[in-house]
């Protein structure tokens, strides 16, 4: 079995020099400057992926595997990418590079790779490479956690705020990590974004609703039912939100809202903009509230997913970054339109 060396920096959608969808969380570097070296992580250059990790130091390969002392680098390794989440807290798998290579060193671009690595005028380092085509990331929303916010060790092997992670053999973290990995092999149900022509009971629930909100609530189930979820439906129930989802440790409360063309816009009945407002102010949720509206719902629906990023200035995003919501207060509350973040100052 390869060996497994978790890496961990600062959350972004792409990591392909994508810099609106950063959220720092705790990474002094990227929260002071906007953007961190790691933006460049995903981006194939000539067929190779090069990752930076924020400083380490030195990395002792020869302490966690089977390598000579002062080796300068572990061959054939599995790095799991990891990154705060922005709305769950906690750590998430961004990504997994198989057949890598971790160099005990930084290594400093050279020659042509230099211009393919700057940012900003500065010539961004790595401390790991592999061929891009054993390189997945994971999309935003299909991200699983690995450590949940504020979880309790119990004497276990569990990583806290290093940014460099060893699990040990037969530990917990190991055995969710592989489990992790399986499911990401796995990968989606079919390739056509369909459930293989079988019907979940919470779908055949829904079937009485008028056509654009029955569309938009089977489009916004089945996407999250090919990530690993599973369904239930609480429309019936007047909650503030239409569907649970549950993965693992994960539990999501969806409002759902249609939309026949490609406005992205709704309204919110006082029910459920009491729901979301209670939501914002919880400190750490059993679950995590989402507000989907779909658009083109009849023909080829387009989910646009919100969550509410915590910080210094919480707000309501996409888990990409790219559009934020805005409320306009009337007799219910409307969802009036988005902002494209990256036009934002």
């Amino acid at each position: 079995m390869p060996d497994i060396i978790v890496f961990h920096t600062a959350w972004m959608a792409k990591y392909d020099g994508d810099r609106a969808s950063l959220s720092a969380g705790g990474f002094k570097f990227a929260a002071e400057n906007g953007y961190g070296h790691e933006m460049l992580n995903f981006r194939n250059i000539d067929g190779i992926c090069y990752g930076y990790v924020p400083p380490t130091g030195n990395l002792h390969l020869e302490k966690h595997f089977d390598v000579p002392r002062h080796a300068e680098k572990l061959e054939g390794a599995t790095v799991m990418w990891t990154a705060p989440h922005p709305e769950q807290g906690g750590r998430a798998v961004v990504g997994v590079w198989r057949d890598a290579t971790v160099f005990r060193e930084v290594q400093h671009p050279k020659g042509k790779l230099v211009r393919r690595r700057l940012i900003d005028g500065e010539a961004a380092s790595y401390l790991c490479s592999a061929k891009a085509e054993n390189c997945v990331r994971l999309e935003p929303d299909a991200r699983p956690i690995f450590v949940r916010s504020g979880q309790p060790r119990n004497g276990q092997s569990w990583p806290g705020q290093q940014k460099v992670f060893y699990p040990k053999p037969g530990s917990p973290a190991l055995k969710l990590l592989n489990k992790i990995l399986k499911d990401i092999d796995l990968g989606p149900t079919s390739t056509d974004g369909s459930s293989g022509g079988k019907r979940s009971g919470w779908q055949a629930d829904v079937e009485r609703r008028r056509k654009i909100e029955e569309a938009a609530v089977l489009a916004v189930g089945s996407k999250l039912e090919r990530l690993g979820f599973t369904i239930e439906s609480v429309e019936k129930e007047n909650l503030g939100y239409d569907l649970v989802a549950s993965r693992n440790e994960e539990v999501l409360h969806i409002e759902v809202k249609g939309r026949s063309g490609s406005d992205v816009s709704a309204e919110l009945t006082v029910n459920e903009f009491d729901c979301l407002k209670n939501y914002q102010t919880q400190r750490r949720p059993n679950a995590h509230y989402r507000i989907a509206i779909v658009t083109d719902a009849l023909n080829k629906p387009v989910i646009n997913e919100f969550v509410m990023v915590r910080g210094q200035k919480s707000q309501w995003c996409t888990l990409d970054g790219r559009w934020r919501l805005n409320f306009e207060e009337c007799v219910a509350a409307r969802l009036t339109s988005i902002s494209n973040l990256e036009t934002q100052e």
